[in-house]
């Protein structure tokens, strides 16, 4: 069956989530959010309501889903896009966020506003695509859906001369390298948990084949 990629709804929050815990199962995404019926509310909740905000246009985020067969398929994949934001601007958190219960609270806190001080870092002010998080459940791997939806991102920036941003887990840092991003900085926020900071310009030489 076909795998195609649908702009995500509020209604798919579930099957993100459940997504999120098949694709991110480090040591440092286990600790950070147990499969927990708490971990697993609060990220329904987060998807439901960033979903909701960007449809109704109250944030520059945009979510996108693989499914198979149909709009309505199985959810094979997801990513959340920032579409031209100045990492000064937009990287701010107004209240402190409130983790699950069963979180290691801490390394949350180490790792989410340790990446949004790399972010300001090497961004600054200059506008550009930020791809802030990308998914791919263990059963799709290989059906190359990451590039589908990175490439969505980057065709887009390439057509409006901006950079692309993003931190890259070990696995995949290759993707990443294989369509123009370099490497700028690393950052380890939990012992043996590595993620480098890349920065893509536009119009790579990579070609987006």
């Amino acid at each position: 069956m076909s795998l195609e990629i649908y702009p995500a709804t509020p209604a798919d929050a579930p099957a993100l989530t459940q997504v999120f815990y098949g694709a991110f199962r480090t040591d440092a995404d286990r600790a950070m959010f147990p499969n927990t019926p708490d971990g697993t509310e609060w990220w329904e909740k987060a998807f439901d309501t960033a979903i909701t905000r960007s449809i109704a246009g109250e944030s520059n985020e945009i979510f996108f889903k693989v499914a198979e067969g149909s709009e309505s398929g199985p959810i094979a994949a997801f990513a959340k896009w920032k579409l031209l934001v100045s990492a000064a601007d937009h990287d701010q958190h107004e209240d402190p966020i409130v983790w699950p219960p069963s979180s290691d609270k801490e390394l949350c806190d180490r790792f989410f506003f340790g990446m949004e001080e790399q972010h300001v870092k090497w961004m600054g002010d200059r506008p550009h695509y930020y791809l802030d998080i990308l998914g791919v459940h263990p059963s799709y791997q290989g059906k190359g859906l990451g590039t589908k939806l990175l490439k969505w991102g980057l065709t887009r920036a390439d057509a409006e001369g901006v950079e692309v941003y993003l931190a890259a887990s070990p696995a995949g840092r290759p993707l990443y390298s294989k369509y123009g991003f370099r490497e700028v900085d690393t950052f380890s926020p939990y012992p043996g948990h590595v993620l480098v900071m890349m920065i893509r310009s536009p119009n790579a030489q990579q070609k987006l084949e």
